[in-house]
């Protein structure tokens, strides 16, 4: 990596590390080590280490360092929540805007999120799919918002995508929200999407538990 690489795009970097997996919770950020890696002074290190921080992945502790945030069930349940909020609220939009253009985009998605074979892809996809959804309501911001709060919830999510057999459950269930947003059908479209989110969660706080030391 050139000494040109920004901020951003390191914290880009070390943010699909952290959520891979490839950096566990508690583990030490090294300033000089990524530096380094990076060819970069320390201070482009330090500013991504803050926004990684204000993301919520990584917890500076003064006098001693940057370290990878830790995981809770807490957590995990906050950002659930907000999900069923903002996403019931970006699908109720969408039924009211979505177009024969927004159903080919989605289908596209869910034939892709098949074809997927790993936890990269499905982590991907997932989103991709819903954002295909809810773009069609036209809610630029809530979006935005959305997306913001899927990167977030993306290192508990690859819990629940390590589970293979879920994967084919959450697949199911992403044909019939589509299916019930074609239809129109907003009280089903609405039911079936705060049950696809709640039964992730549900999963989710298994594989934390069984985390636990």
């Amino acid at each position: 990596m050139d000494a040109t690489v920004s901020s951003a795009s390191m914290a880009e970097r070390i943010r699909e590390r952290i959520a891979s997996g490839e950096l566990a919770p508690g583990t030490q950020l090294r300033q000089e080590r990524i530096a380094t890696e990076f060819g970069t002074s320390h201070i482009p290190v330090r500013e991504a280490f803050a926004q990684l921080q204000a993301s919520g992945f990584v917890t500076i502790v003064p006098n001693r360092g940057a370290f990878v945030s830790a995981m809770t069930a807490a957590e995990a349940e906050e950002l659930q929540q907000m999900r069923v909020a903002l996403e019931l609220l970006a699908l109720d939009a969408a039924i009211d805007g979505f177009s024969a253009d927004d159903e080919r985009a989605a289908r596209e998605m869910l034939a892709r999120d098949r074809r997927a074979r790993d936890v990269d892809e499905w982590s991907k996809d997932n989103w991709a799919f819903h954002r295909a959804i809810y773009r069609a309501g036209g809610k630029r911001h809530l979006l935005d918002t959305l997306e913001g709060l899927w990167l977030k919830a993306d290192r508990y999510l690859r819990l629940v995508w390590q589970i293979e057999q879920y994967q084919d459950t959450s697949l199911a269930e992403h044909g019939a929200i589509l299916e019930a947003v074609i239809a129109r059908d907003r009280r089903v479209a609405k039911r079936l999407t705060k049950a696809h989110i709640a039964a992730a969660g549900a999963v989710m706080q298994q594989a934390l538990r069984a985390r636990q030391p």
